[in-house]
């Protein structure tokens, strides 16, 4: 027989990893919109983390002025940053070289746009979507459950998983990733590597609209709070290479666990030091990333 402590343990432990995978399946679906546009159209966005927090901010207006729920924001999230994307794709074409260096400068500015435009239209006041049920009893070894978690971790794997199967089994994903290898050698063998370009900052922004109200449920908005989600981006991109999903998904997992393990042994306020070592470390010790050779494969 399991001793009473012991099953406490062992509820503990599951419950910490249900909630781990849970954040770090969160943390994939951001990364994946910003690796393949680096990957595709080697743009280093910096205005990433500021992408999510305005679609975030989007289905909070939705949902305070015309109390939409989050299944109906989050379609009217991707349309609305499926267009800002692809114009800024339009905007970054026409930079000249270097364009990565450039295309930071550029995001860098649009991030400093962003940020105030969001804290004219929202202030600086903390702003989060309250979900109307908040804690599900889980009778399977008294695990507990908030909606919030639920909704994330359906809507991030099952959006990773139509990415996953759109870059494998598809010409379309053929054709993206045969960009992110080798734009020449992709042009020679016939793929429109503009139109890659246009497709990769579309689907991009489609993964943003997804993200964003995910964001504005688990976390609060503010305006200035969008280098947290780049972070994770580059990140996990550094970790699994860019355009490859089932190593985003694990390293979204490892940071997942990662930061949970910090906010319960140190508390919530070390959780972004924790990321940047883990950026750090990656940097100096592996900048070709540390993903496994089966992950890899992926590619």
């Amino acid at each position: 027989m399991v001793s009473f402590p012991s099953r406490c343990l062992i509820r503990m432990i599951i419950q910490f990893l249900v909630d781990a995978i849970s954040l770090g399946s969160f943390y994939a679906l951001i990364a994946i919109g910003f690796s393949l546009i680096l990957g595709v159209a080697h743009a280093f966005n910096l205005a990433h983390g500021e992408m999510i927090l305005l679609s975030g901010y989007l289905a909070y207006f939705l949902n305070r002025q015309f109390s939409l729920p989050l299944i109906v924001s989050i379609p009217i999230s991707m349309f609305s940053m499926l267009f800002v994307a692809l114009c800024l794709e339009r905007l970054l074409r026409r930079i000249p070289d270097p364009h990565e260096l450039n295309t930071l400068v550029i995001t860098f500015g649009l991030v400093l746009l962003l940020q105030n435009l969001m804290l004219m239209a929202f202030s600086a006041d903390y702003r989060i979507i309250r979900p109307e049920t908040r804690l599900l009893d889980i009778p399977v070894h008294g695990l507990f459950l908030t909606e919030t978690q639920i909704v994330i971790l359906t809507l991030s794997l099952a959006t990773t998983g139509i990415v996953y199967l759109l870059l494998k089994k598809t010409f379309l994903g053929k054709a993206l990733r045969a960009t992110m290898q080798d734009k020449e050698t992709a042009r020679l063998a016939g793929v429109n590597v503009r139109n890659m370009h246009l497709i990769a900052f579309g689907l991009g922004g489609i993964l943003i609209g997804v993200a964003g109200p995910l964001y504005a449920r688990m976390a609060y908005l503010h305006p200035y709070g969008g280098m947290e989600a780049t972070l994770v981006a580059v990140i996990l991109t550094i970790f699994a290479g860019v355009g490859r999903i089932r190593g985003l998904l694990l390293g979204g997992w490892i940071l997942g666990l990662v930061e949970s393990a910090t906010t319960l042994l140190v508390g919530s306020g070390w959780r972004e030091l924790a990321s940047a070592v883990i950026l750090i470390l990656l940097l100096l010790l592996r900048p070709d990333g540390l993903m496994p050779k089966w992950a890899k494969s992926t590619q």
